[in-house]
């Protein structure tokens, strides 16, 4: 069915990573939007077109905001050809859009050669549009095919929402921004309402910076949305209104404690560069402080904290004795909520039997959050 608009609201998808739908769920909702259907990696949702600037600019733990244009059946190129060709393109993309085609998902389909489909997706895109000369703005289009489903989607986003712009260097085995941020938010961690948070294997400071920016909008970078004739003056009005909230919660900021800690002081000066250049993106200075130290160094720290960490495992494992060690964080922090990633399902024979866990991808290998509060 086409994606008509019933109330000014249409259908969207927000990408994410496999097992972390719901941070993403409850960012959408904390913003007022519907949820209605989740499945993985792909969050849908109800929004107004005039909404997708703020999706954009606000929503920290999705990968890309895409525009559902369409659900249909295709068994074969026929029907895909023609479900394409008969959708409600021309509402959304001007006449001389230059059509993209680079994002294919296809699972267990009739549908199989990528290439084909691609090269018939877009004949079919181009036909809706009555021919195109390609000189306008970039349009670029993902289908996800599964179990001869299709969803043809637009995407608004463009690069990847995670590529945020501060993080040059990296430690090992760097946690991605969209993930970093999507466990802050299962934490409930707020830095207005919250305790201090404490990440002890901090690396290069994602999920620190993470926590700091979670509520900053990025104005700083471009969506490939920002070009389109339909949303080119909305995205201005957006981006104007943006930076004046930006200064507000800037004041706000400054009574958060974020601490990032490690034993690597090498990789702590990576961490306190990527805090530099965050803080000149979100033109805000971020409430962390970054220290070189020895997690069985920290001091105790009896009040109320967060403790949030991707525990050294795989590629960062160095010291086997360091996983074993951990469980004197719970004398560190006698009163702390702990958020933990770790790789393997026994670690809870180490720390502890979690109130909760959430198994998700963390660059193709399945990771658990343990989280204990």
């Amino acid at each position: 069915m086409n994606n008509v608009s019933n109330n000014g609201l249409f259908d969207f998808v927000a990408f994410c990573s496999s097992g972390l739908e719901g941070a993403v769920a409850l960012e959408l909702k904390k913003f007022g939007y519907k949820v209605y259907y989740s499945s993985s990696g792909r969050i849908f949702f109800k929004a107004r077109v005039e909404d997708i600037p703020f999706l954009n600019l606000y929503m920290k733990t999705a990968d890309r905001i895409s525009l559902l244009i369409k659900r249909f059946k295709a068994e074969t190129f026929d029907e895909l050809f023609d479900n394409v060709k008969s959708s409600n393109l021309s509402e959304l993309v001007e006449k001389n859009a230059k059509i993209v085609v680079d994002k294919l998902k296809i699972t267990n389909s009739k549908l199989s050669a990528t290439g084909a489909v691609a090269s018939v997706l877009k004949k079919a895109i181009v036909e809706n549009l009555g021919g195109t000369n390609e000189s306008g703005p970039v349009y670029s289009f993902v289908l996800v095919l599964k179990d001869d489903e299709a969803f043809l989607l637009l995407d608004t986003s463009g690069d990847a929402l995670s590529k945020r712009g501060y993080r040059l260097k990296t430690s090992k085995a760097p946690l991605r921004e969209t993930i970093a941020a999507a466990i802050v938010v299962l934490s409930r961690w707020d830095f207005e309402s919250s305790a201090p948070l404490f990440d002890t294997f901090c690396g290069s400071g994602t999920i620190p910076i993470e926590a700091a920016t979670l509520n900053l909008p990025n104005i700083s970078r471009r969506y490939i949305s920002e070009e389109w004739k339909i949303l080119k003056e909305h995205w201005e009005k957006v981006k104007k209104r943006s930076l004046g909230e930006l200064r507000q919660l800037s004041k706000k900021l400054t009574q958060a404690f974020i601490h990032g800690s490690d034993i690597d002081c090498q990789v702590i000066k990576v961490a306190q560069e990527n805090m530099k250049r965050a803080s000149q993106i979100f033109q805000t200075k971020l409430p962390i402080k970054f220290s070189c130290t020895d997690f069985r160094d920290l001091a105790t720290f009896n009040g109320k904290a967060w403790i949030i960490s991707n525990l050294p495992y795989g590629e960062r494992l160095d010291d086997k004795n360091v996983i074993e060690g951990v469980k004197i964080l719970r004398e560190k922090f006698p009163n702390g909520n702990f958020y933990l990633l770790h790789a393997d399902k026994d670690f809870e024979k180490l720390f502890g039997k979690a109130r909760k866990k959430i198994r998700f991808q963390n660059s193709g290998i399945w990771t658990y959050l343990f989280m204990y509060y």
